[in-house]
């Protein structure tokens, strides 16, 4: 899987075709179930300040010329196969957002007025799918392909409310093996394939759950952790150049952290220490956060994936909840990786609380920024269709908007450890961010090679000052 942006996304010329969902004849309801907390927060936020909406890409590639009439089945099946597919979302009148269902008997998939794209991309498509995936759009996604003779390129994208960096992962693997069953034998597989769980449905079951007891430890744990960020979530810990109430236009870095065998020495040495290796980056950035002057102590909110059924494991939708970490750099790595690990496993217990809960117990939940300060991992070797990621150039593709915090997705493949940064690009960013980057690699090569003094040189910082 290769992660990217929109902007830096290269896709070659080609005839570009969208499909519309049609559901005119369909059974259309408002839904009973409430949305999740990440859709709520997503979309009240969207409602109130008009902010861009953020969305998420999958693409892939097939032999071509398309297969078209294949791909519109396949398209159909996928959102058939999908509960929160079969969803969009309304504005009420008391300021709330519903959720709205419609039933997938009857829906036809519709082609779009071809587009001859030419070689300005990524323009023209960025701008298509920023048209598409809006959160009160019906439905909120982009279906759509790229045309060529030789190999053709299969693309959609989905407002943020439908999924996470991990549904990118099964739409690739479905639409792959759907397109491939209509294409080749003219049949629908969707029988064949792993029985998904709904996203809707467990929007259901969260909404039912029992309430932690105002007396679980773990509540006042989330409590003591926001009240020593200032009662706020926390920050990237050096200066990004952008004051509070401002927000910039988002810069993105991505670059490869360690190769193969590199990241596989890195596992290991986490391993032998009780940590993860997402603990072991972690340990990583606050020794790198110390050595920029930002100092000793790195808190950090994480995203938690909550696919903890069997059938999550096939399903598209937000499945994650967030999880509060403070990571201590001891100005040795080893040492901080070890006690990275212990942190980290008793964040995850913290994680289990949900996040209405979490809230509320705050009393207030004040944010002096738009965005909060991050970082996500990903294993793609462990998601569905991994084997075939490569051989189909796999693509998670984010959208670009604005930003006034930092924050990082780091993922793993065969291809190693890899890091995507976004951050305002601001000129103090863009001199804090690579530098940070540079001394989080050496770092991480320290760690697994500290007698090699190339790897143990780091670069100097430019930015002693905290933001």
């Amino acid at each position: 899987m290769r992660v990217t942006t929109i902007d830096r996304y290269r896709i070659d010329p080609g005839r570009l075709l969208s499909w519309n969902v049609e559901v005119s004849g369909c059974a259309v309801r408002d839904s009973t179930v409430p949305l999740s907390f990440n859709q709520y927060m997503h979309l009240a936020e969207a409602l109130a300040d008009g902010v861009e909406s953020t969305w998420l890409a999958a693409s892939l590639r097939v032999p071509g010329p398309l297969d078209r009439p294949a791909l519109a089945a396949a398209y159909r099946a996928l959102i058939v196969r999908h509960g929160t597919l079969r969803t969009w979302f309304v504005p009420r009148a008391d300021g709330t957002v519903g959720r709205r269902e419609f039933d997938a008997g009857t829906m036809r998939i519709v082609a779009n007025p071809e587009i001859v794209a030419d070689h300005t991309w990524p323009a023209p498509l960025r701008a298509a799918l920023d048209a598409a995936c809006r959160p009160f759009r019906a439905p909120a996604y982009f279906l759509g392909a790229v045309d060529r003779e030789g190999v053709s390129t299969i693309l959609c994208a989905f407002d943020h409310a439908h999924v996470d960096a991990y549904s990118i992962a099964v739409v690739i693997d479905d639409l792959y093996r759907l397109y491939h069953g209509f294409a080749e034998y003219g049949q629908d597989f969707s029988d064949s394939l792993p029985i998904p769980g709904s996203f809707v449905d467990y929007c259901a079951r969260e909404a039912a759950a029992d309430p932690i007891l105002p007396t679980d430890h773990r509540l006042a744990q989330w409590v003591r952790f926001f009240d020593r960020c200032g009662g706020v979530p926390p920050s990237f810990p050096l200066n990004l150049g952008v004051g509070l109430g401002a927000r910039e236009p988002q810069g993105v870095d991505v670059r490869s952290l360690l190769g193969p065998s590199e990241a596989a020495r890195f596992s290991e040495l986490c391993r032998s220490n009780g940590a993860s290796v997402f603990a072991g980056v972690l340990a990583a950035m606050a020794e790198a956060v110390r050595h920029c002057g930002g100092g000793s102590e790195l808190p950090v909110l994480f995203p938690m994936h909550t696919r903890r059924d069997a059938d999550r494991r096939h399903a598209v939708g937000w499945f994650t909840t967030n999880a509060p970490v403070r990571v201590i750099a001891h100005g040795d790595v080893v040492e901080t990786i070890r006690r990275t690990g212990v942190a980290v496993r008793a964040a995850m217990r913290l994680g289990e609380v949900p996040m209405a809960q979490v809230v509320a117990a705050l009393g207030e939940f004040h944010r002096v920024r738009k965005d909060i300060f991050m970082v996500s991992s990903v294993d793609y070797r462990n998601l569905p269709g991994a084997e075939r990621h490569e051989a189909v150039d796999a693509h998670h593709i984010s959208s670009v908007t604005t930003a006034d915090d930092a924050q990082f997705w780091v993922w793993r493949t065969d291809r190693g450890l890899s890091i995507r940064s976004r951050f305002p690009d601001t000129e103090v960013a863009r001199e804090t961010i690579p530098v940070f980057l540079a001394v989080l690699t050496g770092i991480l090569r320290s760690a697994i090679a500290p007698d090699d003094p190339v790897s143990s040189r780091l670069p100097a910082p430019v930015h002693w000052h905290r933001a």
